[in-house]
């Protein structure tokens, strides 16, 4: 199965086994909660799907690498106890608490969340001397003399051992304790993933020309081996993206350092190298702002399939970014709301400004730190509570500077402050919608309505996580109408209608 099936059945097996009966007891034992061994080549995403399921459950993950723990800190440190046995005084061996255990019990007291997920990778990859207690663990979940706290469920993981050296085959016995979940890679639901988390539009239109690059394993020997995952992939959009910021040229030797396989890192640095030049001859952002012009379209109209997918990319990732960016907006916009409307109703009653917002500063940077450390929070929605922290934080440095601390002047600097959000939200709504309006426009102008590049970019649209939520938030007519689909009407609640006044008490502004 793809990755995103096997996603689909652990999140299923995590959900059944957190089902609790009328008592409050989980209603499948934890003995009988068969731990998920999820196989799969190395650097498909096994992690990655485990901090999806997180964020969307919101409870706990807890990673390990079990080819690098030892006996102790699995099972803890022997010490000699005395125990009373029938009158007499003994002295016996005991276990202190594994790391294992103990980051567990950590991690439920610094989150207050008490379900989470124990990951453990490369679990068939244990020492020697991990291997004989592993049977107890996967049955009872008991590491020495402590054992995984109720609402913990394990998953784990590994390479088949055609990817590693050091795995260990499982008897039948062992097999018999898990719920075993086999995954392979798959390019079309990788590009899912690679939308969502905005990887470089050079890799995916790269990929989308040769998709029998996308996933290369040939471990022959130490010396003579070939690696190209989706890791590495993803690792690359990064480092390109940064490069790209900062000004450094991009060479082949930085490339190859994360395809390492030469026919696929060459392939794709030489297209790499076209595709900005693309970029420089197009001008996609002018494309987006309406500066369509017909040199551009009898360029587009003549082009060859690298540069159409090089083009198409371009265009895609500029109504991505400002439709993410709008989306990501109006989340922020409604968290800050109800902050802003507490904060203007306690200035009002004669709470100093300062002191009210700090309040809340601190609340929304304890409640990310506790989604940072319980690993529930998508970069995303990281991103939006800091720049409610940040906006917060300036709300104050203003109300202090030039408020003074009176409530008139401070509640006239916030209102200011969040209708000023408002129209940049507006803004980048608007950018959004007319950036969407011309690229239809230019591809229309340049293959026709039913083009198969036409075609192609109302594909890439519906995959988009982004460009979908949009489209289906705001609407677009073009969409509809080159999909040969009746018009949805947009399910948007008007943001714009948020205010900071009916929350005031007139009388308190005098």
């Amino acid at each position: 199965m793809t990755i995103k099936d096997a996603k689909q059945q652990i999140l299923n097996a995590i959900k059944s086994y957190l089902v609790k009966d009328e008592f409050g007891d989980y209603r499948i034992s934890i003995e009988h909660q068969r731990p998920v061994f999820l196989l799969g080549a190395p650097g498909i995403g096994k992690t990655a799907i485990m901090e999806q399921i997180s964020q969307e459950m919101g409870i706990n993950l807890i990673s390990y690498s079990m080819a690098h723990q030892t006996r102790e800190t699995a099972m803890g440190l022997p010490v000699i106890v005395t125990r009373n046995f029938i009158g007499a005084d003994v002295q016996v061996s005991e276990y202190t608490m594994s790391e294992i255990i103990a980051n567990i019990y950590n991690t439920m007291e610094a989150t207050g969340i008490r379900e989470g997920i124990l990951f453990l990778d490369e679990i068939n990859c244990v020492s020697s001397s991990l291997a004989p207690i592993m049977l107890q663990f996967l049955q009872y979940k008991i590491f020495g003399m402590h054992q995984v706290p109720p609402g913990w469920v394990l998953v784990t993981a590994g390479n088949p051992p055609e990817f590693n050296r050091s795995v260990t085959e499982f008897d039948a016995a062992t097999w018999d304790r898990f719920k075993k979940v086999s995954c392979e890679p798959d390019f079309g639901v990788w590009k899912e993933y690679a939308y969502y988390a905005g990887v470089s539009p050079s890799i995916i239109a790269y990929l989308e020309l040769h998709p029998d690059h996308y996933y290369r394993i040939d471990v022959r020997d130490n010396h003579n081996f070939k690696l190209v995952t989706a890791r590495a992939w993803e690792d690359l959009s990064e480092m390109l993206q940064i490069y790209e910021e900062l000004g450094i040229p991009v060479t082949h030797e930085l490339v190859g350092q994360y395809l390492q396989d030469p026919d696929v890192s060459a392939g794709f640095f030489n297209f790499y190298c076209k595709f900005n030049q693309f970029r420089e001859i197009y001008d996609p952002e002018g494309i987006l702002d309406g500066q369509i012009t017909q040199e551009a379209v009898n360029r587009a109209a003549q082009a060859d399939v690298e540069e159409a997918m090089a083009l198409l990319n371009l265009l895609m990732d500029g109504v991505t970014y400002s439709m993410r960016t709008c989306i990501q907006m109006e989340k922020m916009i409604r968290n800050i709301h109800p902050k802003l409307e507490d904060s203007l109703i306690k200035i009002n009653t004669g709470l100093s400004c300062r002191q009210v917002l700090s309040e809340h500063i601190m609340e929304t940077q304890k409640n990310l730190d506790k989604a940072v450390r319980a690993r529930i929070i998508s970069p995303s929605n990281k991103k939006i509570q800091h720049w409610i922290i940040h906006n917060l934080e300036a709300y104050v440095d203003k109300c202090t500077n030039e408020g003074r601390d009176n409530k008139q002047r401070c509640t006239l600097i916030i209102q200011n402050a969040f209708n000023n959000l408002l129209s940049g939200a507006k803004n980048v709504t608007n950018q959004s919608m007319v950036g969407l309006k011309n690229m239809f426009r230019f591809i229309e102008a340049s293959y026709g309505g039913e083009s198969s590049v036409m075609k192609k970019m109302l594909a890439e649209l519906t995959i988009n996580c982004h460009t979908t939520d949009f489209i289906k938030k705001y609407g677009s007519e073009e969409f509809y109408r080159f999909a040969g689909q009746p018009v949805q009407q947009p399910t948007y609640n008007n943001m714009y209608e948020l205010n900071l006044t009916d929350c005031l008490n007139p009388e308190n502004l005098q």
